[in-house]
């Protein structure tokens, strides 16, 4: 369970003692993968699994991220009314304006590309996708020089070439730098037997 802190008590407690500033390192809004969520627990951690760090209290829903359950409780568990915002489209509500405005552009798709006619969400999406008519790609590995028309793309193959391999098989014990490239090593058929490097 989660400290709770209230405005008129200072997080470091009664006494006059200068309180201490949180730290929020470990949080994030970004739960996809190769974003700057907290790294999960190494092969040897006998830590919870990554997705049981954070655990709603009213409905037991479990995240990886505390940014992830607080956005949770906002929209779906808190107990206090607060003024819904209606998505005339679809049945979701959002609590803020903004929050529904962002979302009606999945509906509307007001960014269309000129060439072919097929439309997105956002300016930097219709980018990306212009780019497969053009052939640019614009971000380039400084190991090896692959280039990449998306900059999500060049992190995450960056990540091959880091010598810290976080995801482990549970059955041949053989790492992987990412996320993806385990789930491809377990859906090809994982032979069981430890690769030594």
């Amino acid at each position: 369970r989660l400290p709770s802190f209230s405005p008129e008590e200072p997080a470091g407690g009664a006494g006059g003692a200068e309180p201490k500033p949180l730290d929020l390192t470990s949080l994030s809004s970004e739960e996809d993968e190769g974003s700057k969520t907290s790294d999960p627990p190494s092969p040897a951690s006998p830590a919870a699994p990554e997705a049981e760090k954070f655990q709603c209290g009213q409905c037991r829903k479990p995240y990886s991220t505390f940014a992830g359950l607080a956005k949770h409780r906002q929209l779906h568990c808190d107990a206090q009314p607060r003024k819904a915002f209606s998505c005339k489209y679809c049945e979701k509500e959002y609590v803020s304006l903004g929050a529904l405005k962002m979302h009606i552009r999945s509906h509307t798709l007001p960014c269309v590309c000129k060439m072919c006619g097929k439309a997105f969400s956002r300016p930097w999406l219709l980018q990306g996708h212009i780019r497969t008519h053009t052939g640019e790609k614009p971000f380039s590995c400084t190991h090896c020089n692959r280039a990449f028309a998306d900059r999500s793309n060049l992190r995450a193959h960056l990540q091959t070439h880091s010598d810290v391999k976080k995801y482990q098989c549970k059955t041949c014990s053989r790492t992987f730098s990412r996320m993806s490239l385990l789930h491809k090593h377990e859906e090809t058929g994982c032979s069981g037997i430890a690769e030594r490097h």
